[in-house]
């Protein structure tokens, strides 16, 4: 070791040194399961942390080595790097771990990194573990943002992550108001995360016991907005609901106004779905053998962008025809929400919809892009496309681009859009880790 290995460090650098080093450390951790020890400095610890203080200095000082088992070695030292340094080395794979150890030993500053960090990198497929995290570490303010995520991200209910929330947690999510999904969809997933919490609680996996496992979630769940059909066939079955319920709100859906239900009755504001469709012509007669697409457009009020309606067509592969497709803020080349998925292409079927796991609001005046790749199926095409198109009081303006994908204005693959109204929000998406790019999607691995 050199004799002089303080020159030109600063105070950070030669902390940092002394720890990686292991130069005069008086204390031992043993840390995780396999007990691995790590060293530190008890002055450098008790000055940075109040719990730390309180362990090595305190009345009831711990002697000799301490043992850690809540933690991996790998977040032990992660959090020593930041006490050291105040250098945060976050990633999707250690972000939550890091953030448990930051509120256990009182080190607010790297929590707030870690807050930071999971509101950046927000996506459909990590929302759910991080509200379950904010839940856990009584994070309200990352909790709401999580909600506020969802309600636009019916991508978040497909995820395993949906199936591991706790019952306060799936309520809060139930409880939105303008979640863009619709009642009937919600119930099957809903039903799917009852089925995992009786397997994790060794249950018989019936309707009773689903119903005791949702609690009050069941009260959540809009049962008279649901098509008869759907509710007779489907709910009555499962034996989740009471006959003095099944009664009322079948009563509900016929609409004798003096039935009183348990349930709410009120639609969600985000499951009104409306298509602007861009062709006056569907070319069902010929093949459009591209395999690529892409129109630029804007709207003139806000909207929630949902989907995509995407032509059917001829000579499909039954084995593995599918569709990428994303929305592109075209100003800044960013990918607002992609998806990529096998789908069932009938040539009888002219047109069908393809949903984005995240649905996004669209402001005014801004221009988008929508691009789709293809493969599988040689697909219908769509001609004299309009330049504008008003739809529920909305105006679509379409226009072509220079990246064209062999599509343009008036011709293509692409016939139209799904959109929900929604209601307005001054809520600000590029906190809420909206605009990424889609190959910086983050996972995050459970603490």
């Amino acid at each position: 070791m050199d004799r002089e290995w303080q020159l030109g460090k600063t105070l950070a650098e030669c902390n940092w040194y002394m720890l990686d080093n292991q130069i005069d450390c008086d204390v031992t951790f043993r840390v995780g399961e396999a007990r691995e020890m790590v060293m530190a400095h008890k002055y450098v610890l008790g000055s940075r942390s109040a719990v730390f203080y309180a362990m090595l200095y305190g009345p009831m000082a711990e002697k000799g080595g301490i043992f850690i088992t809540d933690m991996e070695p790998h977040t032990f030292k992660s959090l020593l790097r930041y006490i050291y340094t105040e250098e945060a080395m976050l990633s999707g794979d250690n972000v939550l771990a890091v953030m448990h150890a930051a509120n256990k030993y009182a080190m607010v500053g790297l929590e707030d990194k870690c807050v930071n960090f999971l509101m950046q990198n927000l996506t459909a497929e990590n929302v759910c573990s991080v509200l379950e995290s904010a839940h856990c570490f009584n994070k309200e303010s990352v909790l709401s943002h999580c909600v506020e995520f969802i309600k636009d991200s019916p991508g978040a209910f497909e995820t395993d992550n949906f199936l591991s929330l706790c019952s306060e947690c799936l309520r809060k999510v139930l409880l939105l108001d303008d979640l863009v999904m619709d009642e009937e969809e919600i119930f099957h997933r809903v039903m799917e995360w009852a089925s995992v919490q009786c397997q994790n609680l060794h249950l018989d996996n019936n309707g009773v016991n689903k119903r005791n496992v949702l609690e009050n979630c069941l009260y959540c769940i809009r049962f008279p907005i649901m098509r008869m059909a759907f509710f007779n066939e489907i709910v009555c079955k499962t034996d989740i609901l009471s006959e003095r319920e099944i009664e009322d709100v079948t009563r509900q859906m016929a609409e004798v106004k003096i039935c009183q239900t348990k349930f709410c009755v009120r639609k969600r504001r985000g499951t009104d779905l409306y298509s602007c469709k861009r062709f006056s012509y569907d070319r069902i007669d010929l093949k459009w053998g591209r395999k690529t697409g892409r129109i630029d457009f804007y709207v003139d009020v806000q909207i929630i962008l949902t989907g995509l309606l995407l032509y059917g067509g001829h000579g499909t592969d039954s084995n593995r025809p599918y569709v990428y497709a994303a929305l592109e803020d075209s100003d800044h080349d960013q990918v607002l929400t992609d998806v990529t998925k096998q789908v069932s292409v009938e040539p009888e079927k002219t047109i069908f919809k393809l949903k984005f796991p995240r649905s996004i609001r669209l402001e005014p005046d801004v221009r988008y892009s929508v691009f789709v790749q293809k493969e599988g199926w040689d697909s219908h095409w769509g001609d004299a496309g309009m330049a504008s198109v008003v739809t529920q009081d909305v105006n679509f303006y379409f226009l072509t681009t220079y990246k064209s994908e062999q599509t343009n204005r008036a011709r293509g693959l692409i016939p139209g859009l799904l959109f929900t109204k929604g209601y307005p929000t001054n809520t600000d998406h590029e906190s809420l880790g909206v605009k990424r790019k889609h190959d910086e999607s983050v996972h995050f691995s459970a603490c």
